[in-house]
């Protein structure tokens, strides 16, 4: 098949959504499928070409400007792009490429619902107010209920996300989980050397970008108590983002600069060192603005356990007390002890690591979420015959 993907922002912009579609089309193009990404050149200041070829994936990048820097606007989109495909795969939000082709095409269109439009309580320390939060989300939560009846059949990640979801609540959705192409993280292992007498029983790992929801706050503020147990631990932040300047100012203030090291963005063998070497990876988002957590399959894969926030989708992806642990939302205090659980039960650690990775093995593998989808694709071509 002949298969378009229609994504907001795509690499060298980074994001889960981002690699969502780059790991799924490099599946199907396994499969034998033909497969172009269209998406907007953003952000301008990387250069990224408009046209280049990734493996057999074509990708495509049309000149745009990133209102208020997250609403890519671009007027250089067309059905003429997509006149020869058989399926049109669109990912929201943003809404643009979705209301460029619902109703307007012959082909079916597949959507990927990834995640609400929803604003931070902050944003680079500063406080938005609730009713511009409220403001900005009734009215997206309006667009995409009219748009999304015209799509002909929609994914989610997780029910429980769908089912706590504003909008996708209401409507027919598919479930098909995120998967990992962990034979890459396995031949990364073995380059590196990697085996359980590498994991640093008193490293914890925070990876993710820089703002507010994804709640890197509140491992910094749970770390003074987990230091008076566990003094030698360290926090490793991988990630860059508006949060970065206020992390600093909060990690000086509570005097705790020498347990943590920041890095920015790391190579893919980097990740895997890191992943790998860690105890427990902390994973403590905070709102609907996170949807699955692919970062949780990355830390299976590399045979460590995870701690998540309960918050619907991302708290459906471990399997509870086995390959990881759930604690509630913006409670430091909670992650402090799970973290000194961990710290003090390595060996248990260990093995719920390895259960991580027996769970990827068995329901988060590419190969199998990609036939999934490719039946999808041939149930709606067969209806719109």
């Amino acid at each position: 098949m002949k298969i378009v993907m229609l994504v907001p922002y795509f690499y060298p912009h980074t994001g889960g959504t981002e690699k969502y579609v780059k790991d799924l089309s490099t599946g199907l193009a396994n499969l034998g499928h033909q497969i172009t990404i269209i998406s907007n050149n953003l952000p301008t200041d990387k250069s990224a070409p408009a046209e280049e070829m990734m493996g057999s994936v074509k990708i495509i990048r049309l000149p745009a400007y990133d209102f208020l820097g997250y609403l890519p606007v671009s007027s250089a989109f067309n059905l003429e792009m997509v006149k020869d495909c058989d399926i049109i795969h669109v990912h929201v939000p943003a809404y643009g490429f979705m209301r460029a082709v619902a109703g307007k095409v012959k082909q079916p269109v597949i959507g990927t619902y990834h995640l609400d439009v929803s604003l931070p309580d902050h944003f680079a320390g500063t406080y938005i107010p609730a009713w511009l939060r409220k403001f900005v989300e009734f009215f997206a939560d309006m667009y995409a209920s009219f748009l999304i009846p015209k799509i002909d059949a929609m994914i989610t990640t997780t029910e429980a996300y769908a089912a706590a979801s504003p909008i996708m609540h209401k409507f027919p959705r598919r479930v098909i989980p995120i998967g990992i192409f962990y034979d890459q993280i396995d031949a990364a292992q073995k380059k590196l050397g990697l085996n359980p007498s590498k994991k640093r029983r008193n490293q914890i790992l925070f990876l993710g970008r820089l703002a507010e929801n994804k709640g890197c706050a509140y491992i910094v503020k749970a770390l003074p108590e987990i230091l008076a147990s566990f003094p030698d631990t360290k926090l490793i932040i991988c990630g860059q983002g508006e949060e970065e300047a206020h992390l600093r100012s909060m990690i000086s203030s509570l005097g705790i600069e020498k347990s943590i090291e920041f890095y920015g963005v790391l190579n893919f063998e980097q990740l895997v060192e890191f992943f790998y070497t860690s105890m427990v990876y902390v994973f403590p988002s905070t709102s609907n603005l996170e949807s699955f957590g692919i970062v949780q399959l990355e830390a299976m894969a590399n045979y460590t356990p995870v701690i998540a926030t309960d918050i619907p989708g991302p708290n459906m992806v471990i399997e509870r007390d086995k390959t990881g642990v759930i604690v509630p939302v913006k409670d430091s205090k909670a992650l402090a002890e799970k973290v000194k659980w961990f710290l003090a039960n390595p060996d248990k650690a260990i093995e719920m690591g390895q259960a991580g990775r027996r769970l990827v093995e068995t329901k988060y593998d590419w190969k199998t979420i990609c036939a999934q989808i490719v039946d999808l694709y041939k149930e709606i071509l067969e209806q719109k015959k």
